[in-house]
């Protein structure tokens, strides 16, 4: 079968295997207190799934190496009954029972968990993966203001948890990741320090696009199937190197990785290099028509159903899906410079509006999905207490959690580079390949729709009431349920 010259005249960013992850040490290492390179946590009867990563080259499913390349970690070779022991001892060892139990609605302290975490210190002791992980705290459904009780509370479903095969830390029913503290502190940090959106970005040298785009002018002849599949891999190599961009969070933070390692998924299932596991959602190459492809991007960015308060602006909900994957198709003049094309394909919408409307299968199928909605949630609420001075409300000066240098913050391998990949299929005409993206969050522009309560149902002014009715009398009870 031969291709048409047309084939060469596509553009097309070249997946870039890029993934970012989550935690330093297998989930051997984890749970036998961490690696040598953890930081006071693996001394202190081990700070498991990671949260002491001391630079940390392995992350969830990539390894990041010294220059910051970042490559595909490879499938876990443990077996399910092990799994399953190492979790039991886990719970054992840092879990109550009572804190391992599934529950609908947690409450946590933001107050007093700092306090908590502040106490623990002072000892000399490491805080707890209670602490860590916010309680099991699977997602944050409502935010609840207490001037008179001075305190600010987060609620939302949870349950025990414990690190998974890969040593991210994960729900025992669910799967899903619980909230993190150092996430959480990464994103109070940021909006604090005037970040106005936090994410991620992969692209190509400008040079080595450039050079792309000659080879293709050079080789627009019709040939085999079999030239044009060596012509492909040649691209690859001529993009070489791709750029990987953190901004508005630390690039060697947890948050920082799981942006990109969220995007790196979504790109492979993409381009068909691993499935979705979600029925309805195939490869974007597989919607491809021959001769269809043209640079695209996607890119993660917030989708909430909506955001309501009470009147007095102290009891607030969250509702909706959190992410939603947007699509623009670009091209690239003679220098490299990329540009919006004119229109984007329906294939490129096509998958952008499947991968949307997945989102929450994908989310439980695959954890990084649910911990990418745990930092749009995280970048949301850190927004919110900022914009409505919940903090100083409270009388709270958040000085633990706004210190960049706390230990609760591990350090991971930043994420610089990836190289250039291909893949392709064979059609009627030609064969096609793909693509680029990232992930942009902007708090403020979520928190412009936030409205007063309009639904009966919600009844946030109750809820708040029980929250404050069912609080702790013990001053070091930082969370309940």
């Amino acid at each position: 079968m031969c291709c048409s010259s047309r084939w060469l005249r596509v553009m097309i960013r070249i997946l870039m295997l890029l993934s970012a992850g989550l935690y330093a040490a297998s989930a051997h290492a984890q749970l036998n207190g961490g690696n040598q390179g953890a930081n006071q946590g693996a001394n202190q009867g081990g700070n498991l799934g990671g949260n002491q990563a001391g630079g940390a080259n392995q992350a969830g499913g990539i390894l990041i190496d010294a220059a910051g390349v970042v490559r595909s970690a490879g499938p876990s070779t443990d077996s399910a009954k092990l799994l399953k022991q190492q979790q039991s001892a886990f719970v054992d060892q840092h879990l109550s029972g009572e804190l391992s139990a599934t529950s609908e609605r947690r409450y946590v302290s933001l107050v007093r968990l700092e306090q908590a975490c502040i106490d623990a210190i002072d000892r000399g002791e490491p805080p707890g993966e209670d602490m860590r992980n916010l309680a099991g705290l699977l997602q944050i459904q409502y935010v609840f203001v207490d001037p008179d009780g001075h305190d600010l509370v987060l609620a939302g479903p949870a349950e025990g948890f414990a690190p998974d095969a890969s040593g991210r830390m994960t729900g025992l029913n669910s799967g899903r990741p619980p909230l993190r503290i150092d996430d959480l502190m990464v994103a109070l940090q940021a909006v604090a320090s005037g970040a106005s959106a936090m994410g991620c970005s992969i692209d190509p040298e400008p040079e080595r696009l450039a050079r792309m785009q000659q080879f293709i002018r050079q080789n627009s002849s019709a040939t085999s199937s079999e030239v044009v599949a060596q012509r492909y891999r040649q691209m690859g190599q001529i993009l070489g190197m791709q750029n990987v961009t953190v901004f508005g969070v630390p690039a060697d933070s947890h948050f920082a990785v799981t942006l990109v390692e969220a995007d790196f998924r979504m790109k492979r299932i993409s381009l068909g290099v691993e499935p979705s596991g979600v029925r309805g959602l195939p490869s974007h190459l597989s919607l491809l028509k021959p001769n269809g492809n043209s640079i695209q991007r996607w890119w993660f960015t917030p989708f909430y159903e909506s955001l309501s308060m009470t009147d007095d602006r102290t009891a607030f909900h969250l509702s909706g899906q959190r992410v939603q994957l947007l699509a623009q198709d670009e091209i690239s003049n003679a220098t490299g410079q990329r540009s919006n094309a004119a229109f984007t394909r329906a294939s490129t919408q096509a998958f952008a509006r499947m991968f949307t409307d997945k989102f929450p299968a994908l989310a439980g199928q695959s954890p990084v999905f649910a911990e990418l909605q745990n930092l749009f949630d995280l970048a949301i609420i850190a927004a919110l207490l900022k914009q409505e001075r919940l903090p100083r409300l409270v009388g709270w000066d958040m000085s633990l959690f706004l210190n960049p240098d706390s230990d609760l913050i591990p350090r991971y391998a930043v994420p610089r580079e990836v190289e250039s990949a291909s893949t392709f299929r064979q059609a009627n005409r030609g064969l096609l390949l793909g693509l680029i993206g990232g992930v942009t969050i902007e708090p403020s522009q979520v928190l412009r729709d936030i409205k007063s309560d309009s639904e009966p149902g919600l009844r946030l002014d109750g809820q708040q009431r029980a929250v404050t009715d069912s609080r702790p009398a013990e001053a070091d009870r930082w969370w309940w349920d």
